[in-house]
């Protein structure tokens, strides 16, 4: 029985929900806008470049790294990505 109930908390533990839109209301949006339309991505950088800045900053944008878990930050990207083509 403790053994079922360990495999099945396992399977749900594998995939933590995306909270990328939730992160964005939260940090982004009063920067950026709703649509990107404030401070867009800049066009020519590549997704590892834009990873990278959400983890370490640029000049008036914070490092997010420290409340980001593994992963949330190229899933970040992508919805901003996403996001800025609307």
């Amino acid at each position: 029985m403790i053994l079922l109930m360990f495999i099945s908390a396992l399977a749900f533990a594998e995939e933590p929900e995306d909270r990328s839109a939730t992160l964005y209301r939260v940090f982004c949006v009063n920067c950026h806008g709703e649509n990107m339309e404030k401070v867009p991505l800049n066009s020519e950088s590549t997704l590892q470049q834009r990873v990278e800045t959400v983890n370490t900053g640029v000049a008036g944008m914070p490092s997010y790294s420290w409340m980001l878990l593994e992963g949330e930050a190229e899933k970040l990207v992508i919805f901003l990505q996403n996001k800025s083509q609307k």
